[in-house]
């Protein structure tokens, strides 16, 4: 197990890298406030470090509302339910203390969406979950199809795929994130 100051204090962290990305995006982002608190507590429970953009998220922000909330990036929110949408902790029944027994189950679930889609980042064994795709991909679940479907991304490649505007210039139009993908477009 790492400690929280080697999840947080690494080398080329992610945070001013998606900072400089965000910046330049003509997709609507609003970066909400976050509670270092929970940042912290979540990256230790995560073993996740901030070098990734899902660590440096949880750990800066209280998640990201895309195009003017359609899409809700989870983070550790300083109003948590007030406001604006629950935290990755709340999403995902994260213990309140380090619990090295905790595991996120079937995935880790990142983001949610307008439609009721939901998206998650598979987790170590997906075929015994029942769900398609590779450990550490980004599934979405469809409402309309009622099932998960593989977008064949991991977070970052995700995240920049929609901070791209990839995702809201054709998700309407090919009936969700998954279709956008698979669209070409």
């Amino acid at each position: 197990m790492r400690e929280d100051n080697e999840l947080i204090n690494v080398e080329d962290p992610a945070w001013p890298l998606l900072l400089q990305e965000l910046s330049g995006t003509d997709v609507p982002v609003e970066v909400l406030p976050g509670d270092a608190g929970i940042g912290r507590a979540s990256l230790l429970q995560l073993q996740v470090s901030a070098r990734s953009n899902l660590g440096g998220i949880v750990l800066n922000c209280g998640g990201l509302l895309v195009d003017s909330g359609w899409l809700r990036i989870f983070g550790s929110p300083s109003c948590a339910g007030l406001e604006g949408p629950p935290g990755l902790a709340v999403i995902n029944a994260m213990p309140s203390t380090f619990d090295p027994a905790w595991q996120p189950g079937a995935g880790l679930v990142v983001a949610h969406d307008v439609l009721g889609g939901v998206f998650a980042l598979n987790g170590s064994n997906p075929r015994a979950a029942g769900r398609p795709g590779e450990p550490g991909e980004i599934l979405y679940f469809a409402p309309d199809a009622l099932g998960w479907e593989a977008l064949g991304a991991g977070h970052s490649a995700w995240l920049s795929w929609i901070l791209s505007g990839g995702s809201m210039s054709s998700m309407q139009a090919c009936g969700g994130m998954a279709g956008a993908v698979r669209s070409p477009h």
